[in-house]
C-alpha cells in the first residue's frame, strides 16, 4: 500500500479482501481464500474475523495457535480463538 493510504482506508481494504476470501472459500478454493486472508491481515492487523478465519486455511497446529494468539490479544475473551487454540494444542 503506498504512504498515502489511511488507516481507514487499509480498513476497508482490508474487509473488502475478507469478503473475496468468503467468496473464494464458498468455491473451494482455500488457497486462494488463504491468500485473501493474509492480504487483510497484512493491512489491518486488528481484524479479528480476518485472523479467525485464516487459522481455519492453516494446515500447521503452530501456525494456527499465532493466529489465534494474535486474536487472543485483540480480544481477550473470545471464545473462538480459546476453542481454536485448545484444538490446535491437542494436535502438537
Amino acid at each position: 500500500m503506498s504512504e498515502s493510504t489511511t488507516a481507514s482506508e487499509q480498513q476497508v481494504i482490508a474487509d473488502t479482501f475478507l469478503q473475496k476470501a468468503e467468496r473464494a472459500a464458498g468455491q473451494g478454493k482455500g488457497e486462494e481464500a488463504r491468500a485473501w486472508l493474509e492480504g487483510a491481515v497484512e493491512l489491518d492487523e486488528t481484524n479479528v474475523d480476518a485472523w479467525l478465519r485464516l487459522a481455519q486455511f492453516i494446515p500447521d497446529a503452530r501456525e494456527r495457535m499465532e493466529c489465534y494468539g494474535r486474536v487472543l490479544g485483540l480480544a481477550p475473551g473470545d471464545s473462538r480463538a480459546k476453542a481454536g487454540l485448545r484444538k490446535a494444542r491437542r494436535e502438537l
